[in-house]
């Protein structure tokens, strides 16, 4: 059951108490009164914060053509119009649009229209992406509208009331509510290249096709993260959408904004997706934890360190690791040229390695 399904449920019950509050006498219909206020007061607030961001929406259609024909069977060109959303926001104190990069990937040569609130249409001077974070910054000469309030995804916890703003189905600024369902996801179903080194957060606010670079926000109306993909069967809401925490992705648009690319930590080792039950009591690791390495690059940190292929990081710094794409997300969040101890099982022995990540220019 959704957050807004057990709200009816609660709201349908005090509805329906009502004649009996009212047949007990004044004292009950003032208990109920005070009860409904409550729902109103919370229905307030949600009207509140989206009055406050929804401006900061765009709605982003990116139009091509296409060859085909007519129904005469002569050749003709039929015009294929994709749309997502985006959100203006201050980054390195200049006034951008963010957004995923998958939902203007091919904007190349084909017609990009960006709508604000108010209805102009906007015409980019420049655009900025990166794929391995499925971020994408687009300036123009104009100048935008107001800036969403961005918060801190740091303070996000499982629970939280959130909403969702974006434009399903071209549907412009449409707003919905939910909770934080999980945060840290790592392995999420339709996202873009940026799993795992992003850790999602997770909602069942109802997002659909459309929505993605649009915002969640928590109840004081400031963004806390960009919406990305949902899990589904039948191509809409299920109930299981993620976002990516606004901290990670500002980090991400400031290098865009500020140099037009991105660099990212990088140690040079790749892992194996699994470690069979077998071979971890043969290492005596008698949980599933751990991720064990693949191979290791010539002349990486990796390699200077002394990590080998077959050794099991079972630590990154104070953090236990759960499996190869959480390492991935460590070394994504590490500090570029700043040391980490990790600890490691070596055919059954525990040992303590030190590697510093350089940085590696991000695709």
């Amino acid at each position: 059951m959704t957050t807004i399904q057990r709200l009816g449920s609660l709201i349908l019950f005090v509805c329906l108490t009502l004649p009996v509050f009212a047949e007990e006498g004044e004292h009950q219909r003032e208990k109920f009164l005070a009860a409904a206020e409550h729902f109103e007061k919370l229905g307030m607030l949600f009207r509140q914060s989206a009055e406050l961001a929804s401006p900061a929406v765009v709605n982003i259609k990116v139009t091509q053509t296409r060859s085909g024909r007519t129904r005469r069977g002569d050749p003709t060109r039929i015009p294929d119009e994709g749309s997502g959303s985006g959100i203006i926001a201050t980054i390195a104190q200049k006034r951008v649009i963010l957004t995923n990069r998958h939902v203007i990937e091919e904007a190349e040569g084909k017609a990009l229209q960006i709508q604000t609130h108010d209805r102009t249409i906007l015409t980019p001077t420049k655009i900025a992406t990166n794929e391995d974070f499925d971020i994408a910054i687009i300036e123009f000469a104009e100048e935008l509208p107001q800036s969403a309030r961005l918060g801190d995804s740091d303070q996000v916890r499982v629970g939280d009331l959130v909403l969702a703003i974006g434009n399903p189905y071209g549907l412009d600024r449409s707003v919905s509510m939910g909770i934080i369902s999980a945060v840290g996801r790592r392995k999420v179903p339709g996202a873009s290249g940026s799993v795992p080194r992003i850790g999602f957060f997770q909602t069942d606010a109802a997002v659909n096709p459309g929505s993605s670079g649009g915002m969640l926000l928590n109840m004081k109306g400031e963004v806390v993260g960009i919406l990305t993909a949902i899990a589904t069967l039948g191509g809409g809401n299920e109930g299981v959408a993620f976002a990516m925490p606004i901290n990670a992705v500002v980090r991400i648009a400031e290098q865009l904004v500020q140099t037009g690319s991105v660099v990212k930590p990088f140690v040079g080792f790749g892992f194996e997706t699994t470690i069979p039950l077998e071979e971890r009591r043969k290492l005596d690791i008698d949980r599933l934890v751990g991720a064990r390495i693949g191979s290791v690059s010539p002349g990486t940190p990796a390699e200077q360190a002394g990590l080998k292929v077959g050794d099991v990081v079972l630590m990154f710094g104070d953090t236990e690791v759960e499996d190869d794409l959480h390492v991935t997300h460590l070394v994504a969040q590490s500090a570029i040229g700043k040391s980490v101890a990790l600890q490691i099982n070596r055919n059954g022995a525990t040992l303590t390695i030190t590697v510093t990540p350089i940085a590696q220019l991000s695709r």
